[in-house]
């Protein structure tokens, strides 16, 4: 989806988390479990992160990587230890991730800027390969005009269910 927001979540989650090179199964896995949390801003605006990416609600399965409600909340939960990536997400999403770009939203592209911070610094990590850890505050800033995009106020994780 290179469309701006709202970015619902998928109508096929399984066929987005294969997408991702992810499996949908029965049950969540206990070999991995961290958390992060992901806000995304158009002009100030928050934009939903959706419940259910990654969930598969009429199967009854979801993948390793996956939301649960609408708080940003992303969930780690896999059968085994490996690393998983914010391009991994996006592509659960089927929301457009690239190196400076999301959604419809390209850096330098129609007076926009994007940035991206991690735990309130900013990264030039490319968005895609952003590996995920555990309690890791991420942070895309999309803005227009001459304006430097500075990082939102940190996640409080010690609000988080």
């Amino acid at each position: 989806m290179t469309a701006a927001p709202p970015w619902p979540a998928p109508a096929d989650p399984a066929a987005r988390a294969k997408a991702a090179g992810l499996e949908v199964a029965g049950m969540e896995g206990a070999a991995l479990h961290t958390h992060q949390h992901l806000s995304v801003s158009v002009d100030g605006e928050p934009v939903a992160v959706p419940a259910n990416i990654g969930v598969d609600v009429q199967r009854g399965g979801m993948s390793a990587l996956h939301t649960h409600d609408t708080s940003g909340i992303v969930h780690v939960e896999s059968a085994k230890v490996q690393p998983f990536t914010l391009g991994q997400l996006f592509t659960e999403w089927d929301v457009t991730l690239r190196d400076g770009q999301v959604g419809g939203y390209v850096d330098g592209k129609n007076d926009r800027h994007v940035a991206v911070f991690v735990n309130g610094t900013r990264t030039t990590t490319p968005l895609p390969d952003l590996e995920l850890q555990d309690q890791q505050d991420i942070a895309i800033v999309i803005t227009r005009g001459s304006g430097t995009p500075i990082a939102p106020t940190p996640f409080d994780w010690s609000t988080a269910s």
